[in-house]
């Protein structure tokens, strides 16, 4: 979860340069509530976005963890280690860790999925009504949605994606031992949930800046 760390002071540091831009730059666009309102759908529709890729790339990592345990979870050896001398200890496998990491993961995974839709599909349809008031769809806040999604898609699944084939080809070839191991399933499942996504809007973005933006040139 190293990479999506990363998330909270870029999103922090990007809504800051966001406003920043909208009040010194408005291009002669009104500050109104709807203009308030509009910004605050927009930043909660980047977050259930988010929040559903997020949820994805988990439901991934249980995936890969249904085909091979080790593909997404570390071997759960260290449990004996921790029992006394001449002492009857259980081995890891009758403490079923996998099926609970497993299912750990899988309800996470739905629940910020089905979290995430919700709260990006509500804002969504909240952007859409403000846009009709004055105000309410400056370029500034509609193009900045884009980019925004952009820039915080690109952050996590490039380096995901480099990370999960780094750990795949390095698991298949050097191989996995109780010594080195390298799963890779939740670094593969945030790649795959994230670089089509930042694919797509990055896309939208550039077939947005080459138009003049007349109020809502966008549906995000």
């Amino acid at each position: 979860m190293s990479v999506l760390g990363l998330l909270v002071p870029l999103a922090v540091l990007g809504l800051i340069v966001w406003a920043v831009v909208g009040v010194t730059r408005r291009g002669g666009d009104p500050f109104t509530l709807a203009t308030a309102t509009a910004l605050y759908a927009r930043v909660m529709f980047i977050a259930g976005v988010l929040m559903s890729l997020i949820g994805i790339g988990i439901i991934l990592k249980a995936a890969f963890g249904f085909i091979n345990p080790a593909y997404s979870y570390y071997a759960a050896v260290a449990i004996s280690q921790l029992c006394p001398p001449n002492a009857a200890c259980p081995p890891p496998e009758q403490m079923d860790f996998y099926t609970q990491q497993r299912s750990q993961d899988l309800v996470l995974g739905i629940t910020l999925v089905v979290i995430g839709v919700l709260v990006a599909g509500v804002h969504f349809f909240l952007g859409r009504a403000v846009a009709r008031m004055p105000g309410g769809a400056p370029g500034w806040i509609t193009r900045g949605t884009l980019l925004g999604l952009t820039v915080v898609t690109a952050v996590v699944g490039i380096p995901s994606a480099a990370m999960g084939l780094y750990l795949v080809l390095s698991y298949f070839i050097v191989g996995n031992s109780l010594q080195n191991q390298q799963p890779w399933g939740e670094s593969l499942g945030l790649g795959i949930a994230f670089v089509p996504a930042w694919i797509y809007v990055m896309w939208r973005l550039v077939v947005d800046l080459r138009r003049p933006h007349m109020g809502a040139t966008t549906s995000v």
